[in-house]
Parts: C-alpha cells; structure tokens; sequence
C-alpha cells in the first residue's frame, strides 16, 4: 500500500500552518464549512496533478497576504520505505511555479514511485452526469489517459498537429504538408478511436463482474458520424481523409478543426431502470458516477497501479444504505482513503475502522 504517514500545510489556502498525523489506511476529516476540509484533499492531489481536485490556478492556493513562502510536506510509505515529498511553490519572474521534491530532490512522482495514482470524487464533479456530452468526454478523457499513458499520447499529439493544420490553412499554402499533418492527425485519430473502445469494454466488464453490491451500470459509446464499431483501418483513414479535406474551408474561416475526438458520444445508464443518467434523479446520477469511479479504481488494480482515494463530501446526494455499501467495496479494494463530510454520522460504519481528525 502507498501510504501517505503525515502532512503539513504552510501557508496553503486558509492554512497557516497545520500537521496531520495520518499512518492510517482510512482517514475521516470532519469539520463545519469553510473549516479547509476540501484544502487537505486538494493538497494531497496536488502532489500529482497539476491543478488538483479543484482546476484552479496555482496563484489560488497561496493564502493571501501572506508573505512567507507555500508548502505542501509529506512523509509517504512507499514498498516498505519512508520518502519526504515535498510540493514548493516559488514566485520567479512575477509567476508562481510549482515544483515537487522527493527526499529534498526535484523530480517527478513518476520517477521514484512508478506504479501510483491519486484519484479522487467531489461534489462538483456531480455536473458530469447533467452538463453534456463534451463535459463526459473530458471527463472519460482524463481517466482513460491515467489508465493508458498512450492514450494520453495520442490526445496530445493530436492537438499539436490540430493547431499545426489551423497554422497552415490560414496561411493557405503548402498543400503538400497539409496532406501529411491531416493523415498524422488521423494515425492519432484511430489511436483515440480504439482506446476509448477498448476502455469502454474493459470498465463494463469490471462492473458486470465486480462490482455485485453497489448499483449496476452500463457505459456506452456512439459516434456523430455513424461510423461502424467494427469498422477497420482502412476504412477510417478513407472516411476521414475525405472528411478532412471536405472542411478545409470551413475550418480556414472559423479557425479550428471542426472534426476530431470530438466526434464520440459517450452515454452513462442505469442496469436497474435501463435509463440514460440524463433522465435519473440526482441520487441516481450520484450513484452512477461512484460505480464509474470504483469500477476505474479495479482497472487500475488489476495493472499492479496503488491509488490513494480522496473523497470529498462522500454522503452528499447518496443515502445510509448505498453510503455503507460504498465503504464496503472501498474496504475490499484496500487502498489509503480520505473522506471529509460536516459531521461523524455518515461514517458511523467505518468508525472503528478510520482514523478521525477534527477541524
């Protein structure tokens, strides 16, 4: 288990200062709002994402007026040995930057400890089963690229030759290269196409299988353009030169590449009613994206990868019975958690289990 022992929060949102004693598998943070409850998990989040559980800018984790400096300490227990990590944010040239230390080294989490990640579930990410098919793309997006780093490399190459394509057209020569970057673009397109594909059917099995005690759900995935699941290499490169070279001018006027990944639609629904999450009731979307969130959790398991889960406001829009199941499946899976909520009553089923800490 990746363990996270302690933390330490010096001038980070509204902490000062505070240390937390946490060499515990389970940990419940309990305290009103406002109490910076949300800021322990942000902090810890930090120590791997970029912007965190929030998506904020570096600049919105120093507490104001503040002059001394912003840092997240931790001590981890990682293959039976402790490691002191480090997140130091630094003002140079007028910008904050962040930057990590591990045993007072710059690196990477990647480079010492290459099997972990961090996921985490808060109450705004609730708008992912209302808000739209882009918001689940991104969402999906994200999650399969932690759990295929070529994924995430085609998603990224892909835009560099996007906005190479966007450069070329508006100078309007060249069409020589425009031929070549637009089927690169494509080699990537595909890349994207089977990923999500694959994933799709890798997390369905995991809920069919695993997932026996907590709300059975169905993900699936369409395409704007029809296209045939099975359809094979040939085939799409054919329909998306064409494609391509169809909206040369449109996409020259309006100065983006009007076809991409875009192009998938990814639907959530509920085993139990046979509904669209678009049409289940916020209790039902809330346990639609948990069983999403668990089932992304054993694929990561079954790859040898540890996550350390943070939970933020766990018992909001979810009842006792689901909430005690939730813990449940969260216990078998047996990695580091931190929950927070306002009081102790939800986590009553954990509480001779968890480490409680009082804001």
């Amino acid at each position: 288990m990746f363990l996270i022992k302690d933390i330490k929060l010096q001038n980070f949102r509204s902490h000062s200062f505070t240390e937390l004693k946490t060499n515990h598998p389970i940990i419940c943070i309990i305290g009103p709002n406002g109490s910076g409850k949300t800021n322990i998990l942000e902090a810890i989040s930090l120590i791997s994402d970029k912007k965190g559980i929030r998506g904020t800018l570096i600049e919105d984790c120093i507490k104001k007026d503040s002059k001394d400096k912003t840092i997240i300490s931790t001590t981890v227990n990682y293959e039976k040995k402790d490691y002191k990590v480090d997140v130091i944010f630094e003002a140079k040239e007028d910008k904050i930057r962040k930057f990590l230390n591990i045993d007072n080294n710059k690196s990477s989490l990647n480079e010492v400890f290459k099997d972990i990640n961090f996921i985490w579930l808060t109450p705004q990410m609730d708008k992912i089963m209302y808000e739209g098919d882009s918001i689940k793309r991104k969402f999906l997006d994200k999650i399969i690229s932690n759990y295929n780093l070529g994924y995430k490399k085609n998603l990224s190459n892909f835009k560099k030759l996007s906005e190479e394509r966007i450069q070329l057209l508006k100078e309007n020569q060249d069409l020589q290269w425009l031929n070549i970057l637009e089927k690169k673009m494509i080699d990537e397109l595909w890349g994207i196409f089977i990923y999500r594909r694959s994933f799709i059917r890798d997390v369905n099995n995991v809920i069919s299988n695993k997932l026996n005690n907590f709300l059975k759900i169905k993900l699936n995935i369409k395409n704007s353009y029809d296209l045939d699941p099975n359809i094979n290499e040939k085939e799409f490169y054919a329909f998306f030169e064409k494609k391509y070279f169809e909206k040369r001018e449109i996409d020259q006027i309006i100065k983006r590449n009007s076809v991409g990944p875009q192009f998938d639609i990814f639907e959530f629904f509920n085993e139990e009613t046979k509904l669209n999450s678009d049409l289940c009731s916020t209790g039902e979307q809330k346990k639609i994206l948990i069983s999403l969130i668990l089932a992304f959790i054993l694929l990561m398991k079954s790859k040898n990868i540890n996550s350390i889960l943070l939970f933020d406001e766990i018992a909001s829009h979810i009842d006792g019975k689901n909430l005690e199941l939730f813990f449940d499946e969260i216990a078998k899976i047996g990695m580091q958690t931190w929950y927070t909520g306002n009081n102790i009553q939800p986590f009553q089923p954990i509480e001779n289990k968890a480490l409680f800490v009082k804001l």
